[in-house]
């Protein structure tokens, strides 16, 4: 019955995604990153110039920039955060945006549609994708469930809709992979060709795409020397054309990054790029890059290879933001340093229990597939053995391959010093997905007892049914969704903020809610986003708050939970100059999920 309409469910699934991702695009107000991201896609395709930004790559930017063009919005190219050397990159951008948004004489709200609308469709036709993969490895059931999976993750939900790299790189990441499987199994030309085109895509999605390749050396290296070969094939020929293909691969990789950073470099002056005057002043601090800034110097002076130089600086500078840390807040401390349970408690927390009543399955499958596999390593026989265990490698390559780079990626999260948000797991979560169908299904359809094998099928329908009703239940707070255990989405932001719980997507919210009460004449706030207050509230319903500021006045206050936590839960300021006077009161509302209502008499 599903596999003879299964079109007609994934019709219903995608259309699903569509009407709350793009109902999301237009009601979230405008994220705090977003401010950053937006203008500068804009400034790449209407100067063909990458001084904004520069530690992000430029496609998913660009193809922002390109949606917003047809509004042909106002830009004073004559400010000093275009102009000025020392207001480039990471300060100036933030002053591009606000310009752009806010003080232009644009429609903000269109802009902003616009410039998320590419993201929302990628993401829409990536769930294609997934269900594809998923078919491709156990069938129509298998991919259905990796698409039910993923489009009803409230995570993906939440972030979909942004103008980031976070969803972005998890597509790039995911189809890079696939590609590179195919020709691991098919070593032709055509393949290489298609890998190498995948992996520059990742390249200049997200920089943490660079990931792929140690990985991809391994698998490249490995592989060959267990596949099986016919009588008449020479084994070493055939992994020395592995080989050159993969580097063959790799220099289609270097092509891509050029062909998408040649078009918004091919104006910029050598000395535009803001970290090449910190490079030759400061050389000591890029200590560990002193053959990458070496690099980029040399590159940066010729048009022809400059895009080479604007890429290696900014992988440059992400190596720097992760080695700095980001102060955030979790569970009752603010702290730049990276706590290993933060991620793996985010991902606990923000995945539905349906979720992880699956995963938890899929993990305890995936565990004794690999326990049988590796059991066939310690019989009497050596020879014999060897050739088990090289058939179960071969027969569950995929599976082992993909919970390979969750192992790998979850490692480097963990181990990372960089804590910003669920966000930043997105890249192993397709994995997650397709490895938890394809076990999952595999191990229904292996089942022998019909009256078993009944019931199992009953209580699947019931945990799917249970997850779109959780999905459609909570919106359309999915930015900032927690699962029951941990209070729902409106309790998260006690045990963790930032992209997690508060990124600036209410304060539309708080516009309908302050309209609705007109008792509320004027209100203090200390809002955490990229909206504009004073445009978004009126210039004389509103008076800009802060946790220090004294004396706290009879009043309402809006008080976003971001600002909040970090200032009740900072070591670093005293009670009178914090926000700890709040927990002596109870919030009157709580708008969206991000803002606390307070009334002081």
């Amino acid at each position: 019955m599903i596999t003879k309409h299964y079109k007609l469910i994934i019709t219903f699934i995608i259309l699903f995604m569509a009407t709350v991702s793009f109902s999301l695009a237009w009601n979230d107000s405008l994220t705090y990153d977003e401010v950053a991201h937006i203008p500068a896609g804009f400034s790449y395709v209407a100067q063909n110039d990458y001084r904004l930004n520069p530690e992000h790559p430029p496609l998913l930017k660009t193809l922002s920039g390109l949606a917003i063009l047809p509004l042909q919005p106002h830009f004073d190219w004559t400010q000093s955060f275009w102009t000025t050397a020392n207001n480039y990159g990471e300060y100036g951008q933030w002053d591009a945006g606000r310009h752009l948004l806010h003080h232009a004489d644009n429609d903000t709200d269109w802009i902003v549609f616009l410039a998320r609308a590419p993201i929302v469709i990628m993401s829409l036709l990536f769930g294609l994708f997934l269900f594809f993969w998923g078919k491709k490895l156990g069938g129509i059931i298998t991919g259905l469930f990796a698409l039910i999976l993923y489009a009803f993750d409230p995570n993906i939900l939440g972030h979909n809709h942004f103008v980031t790299t976070d969803i972005g790189i998890a597509i790039a990441i995911s189809i890079a992979f696939y590609f590179f499987l195919q020709f691991l199994k098919k070593p032709t030309w055509t393949n290489a060709l298609l890998g190498g085109l995948a992996l520059g895509l990742a390249q200049v999605t997200k920089f943490s795409a660079i990931l792929l390749l140690p990985l991809f050396v391994i698998f490249l290296l490995t592989y060959p020397l267990i596949k099986y070969y016919k009588v008449d094939e020479n084994r070493w020929k055939t992994i020395g054309l592995y080989i050159l293909k993969g580097i063959f691969s790799l220099v289609i990789m270097f092509f891509v990054i050029w062909i998408v950073y040649i078009p918004v470099t091919y104006k910029m002056d050598a000395t535009i790029l803001p970290p090449i005057t910190q490079i030759k002043s400061q050389p000591e601090k890029y200590g560990r890059d002193v053959h990458l800034s070496k690099f980029i110097l040399a590159t940066n002076e010729r048009t022809i290879t400059r895009p080479l130089a604007v890429y290696t600086q900014g992988l440059m500078q992400v190596f720097g933001r992760v080695d700095d840390g980001n102060v955030t807040y979790f569970m009752g401390t603010v702290s730049s340093d990276a706590s290993v349970w933060y991620f793996p408690f985010v991902f606990i927390a923000k995945q539905t229990l349906v979720h992880l009543f699956f995963y938890t399955i899929a993990i305890t499958f995936f565990i004794v597939m690999i326990a049988r596999g590796t059991v066939n390593l310690f019989t009497q026989n050596f020879k014999i053995s060897l050739k088990k265990f090289r058939a179960f490698i071969l027969n569950r390559f995929n599976e082992i391959a993909l919970g390979i780079f969750i192992i790998f990626y979850s490692y480097l999260s963990i181990t990372g010093n960089l804590n910003i948000g669920f966000r930043h797991l997105f890249p192993m979560m397709p994995f997650i997905y397709l490895l938890s169908a394809k076990t999952i299904i595999d191990s229904y359809k292996n089942l022998r007892n019909p009256k078993r094998k009944h019931a199992i099928r009953g209580i699947f329908i019931a945990l799917i049914v249970t997850l779109v009703a959780i999905v459609i239940n909570v919106y359309p707070y999915y930015t900032s969704y927690f699962n029951v255990l941990f209070g729902g989405p409106k309790n998260g932001h006690t045990f963790v903020t930032d992209s997690n719980a508060d990124w600036g997507q209410d304060l539309k919210r708080l516009k309908i809610y302050l309209t609705a009460h007109p008792e509320i004449d004027k209100i203090r706030v200390d809002y955490f986003g990229g909206d504009d207050i004073h445009n978004r509230l009126g210039q004389d319903n509103y008076e800009l708050w802060w946790d220090s500021k004294r004396p706290i006045e009879p009043g309402y206050y809006a008080i976003s939970t971001l600002f909040l936590q970090e200032s009740i839960h900072s070591t670093d300021r005293a009670y009178d100059d914090s926000y700890r006077w709040t927990e002596n009161l109870q919030p009157i509302e709580q708008i969206g999920t991000s803002i606390m209502i307070y009334k002081v008499e």
